[in-house]
């Protein structure tokens, strides 16, 4: 019989701490790849497709595989090698699902004067905690709402690069437990990273920062909502005239 030549799958990689990944054809993308991803996750929801979903192939197949190799690193008590990994965007960038939605209902509930968008935000608040943001998402709605489109990209794209460089820099340790995706905003990120406060305070600073940011687009949509609320009433008045 000739020779048999075996290939080594990502199994590999995850079960055995020896083998890194850059000795792999098509190895793990940069941060500018990651930026990519997200910004597409974003995109697919704004059009009202669930972006996670629907390139999950590409977050798990990547990012897990990097998530279970640092395990398999920590485990063996070696440097963990992967800067950003699966548990990274839940724990930095997607708190609330995706958009950071949680920040999106916290800016509304304070600065919103839109009674149908605070009635949306109150009854999604409690699923936003646990990271299930499909209500607000279609009851606000973000989809296909020209207001909200900016921040939608803008906010997980500064929230990515902030985690990212903090994590590169070592001020964090990198994520390499697997997470429940329901556990909360913040708790997610402390027990992704094997318990670092650090990690915590870092996940609620990006939190801070992603209400900030949508906070200024909800105070402009207060404004852009007076303007229309102005414009028709002084068409009615117009009307009224006429008719007069």
């Amino acid at each position: 019989m000739g020779h048999v030549r075996t290939h080594r799958w990502p199994c590999d990689w995850r079960c055995d701490p020896e083998v890194r990944a850059d000795a792999v054809p098509g190895s793990f993308p940069g941060p500018g790849s990651l930026l990519i991803i997200v910004l597409a996750v974003q995109l697919l929801w704004f059009f009202g497709l669930h972006g996670t979903n629907v390139l999950g192939a590409v977050i798990d197949g990547t990012y897990l595989t990097a998530l279970t190799m640092n395990d398999s690193l920590f485990q063996a008590g070696k440097p963990m090698e992967y800067i950003w990994t699966r548990a990274s965007f839940d724990s930095y960038v997607w708190m609330g699902g995706a958009g950071c939605s949680l920040a999106l209902v916290i800016a509304v509930l304070v600065f919103s004067k839109r009674a149908d968008s605070r009635a949306v935000c109150k009854m999604s608040a409690p699923m936003a905690v646990f990271n299930i943001n499909e209500p607000v998402v279609f009851g606000m709605p973000i989809v296909l709402n020209p207001i909200y489109f900016i921040p939608w990209l803008l906010v997980p794209a500064v929230l990515t690069i902030v985690a990212y460089l903090v994590t590169a820099a070592g001020w964090v340790p990198y994520a390499h437990v697997v997470v429940p995706w329901v556990v909360p905003p913040v708790l997610y990120a402390f027990l992704a990273t094997g318990g670092s406060l650090a990690a915590g305070l870092l996940a609620l600073v990006n939190l801070v920062i992603a209400v900030a940011i949508w906070s200024v687009f909800v105070i402009v949509a207060n404004r852009y909502d007076q303007g229309v609320e102005a414009d028709e009433a002084e068409d009615t008045g117009l009307s009224d005239f006429d008719l007069d």
